[in-house]
């Protein structure tokens, strides 16, 4: 396979149902997979066996990121504190050249608000992807 890559933007990250495009906020953004595994010691018999220990593995998903704060009646740190606990749609497209986007939902906990004095104020994302996210083409 030839090498292949790509940058991300310009791209999207659309929130909720009623979808709030929160893309010009976004500093930095991916949905990141996790391996989780539960492994059991082997367990000895008075025979002088083992009882073959267990593995159990599951994959675990979230969207992280940075996002620029705005504090706008309709911006996107008001949606975080307004859906507070809600488990919500998402759309990222990290390129639209690409069209290729995730799709899930995810379970909102409330942003930052504030930082240093005259910096740029921002706020990190990490919000938990209830099930699976699904990759594919932009539909």
């Amino acid at each position: 396979m030839a090498i292949q890559s790509y940058k991300p933007g310009p791209g999207t990250l659309k929130l909720g149902v009623a979808p709030l495009d929160v893309s010009c906020q976004v500093t930095d953004m991916a949905v990141e997979p996790s391996e989780n595994v539960k492994t059991s010691d082997p367990l000895p018999v008075l025979c002088g066996e083992e009882l073959t220990g267990d593995d159990e593995a599951s994959v675990t998903f979230r969207l992280k990121g940075n996002l620029l704060q705005d504090l706008a009646a309709a911006g996107v740190i008001d949606f975080s504190w307004t859906n507070s606990g809600d488990e919500i749609p998402f759309e990222f497209v990290p390129s639209t050249a690409l069209a290729r986007e995730v799709t899930g939902t995810v379970r909102v906990v409330p942003l930052k608000i504030g930082g240093p004095v005259k910096q740029r104020a921002t706020s990190d994302l990490d919000w938990a992807c209830i099930g699976t996210p699904v990759f594919g083409a932009v539909v």
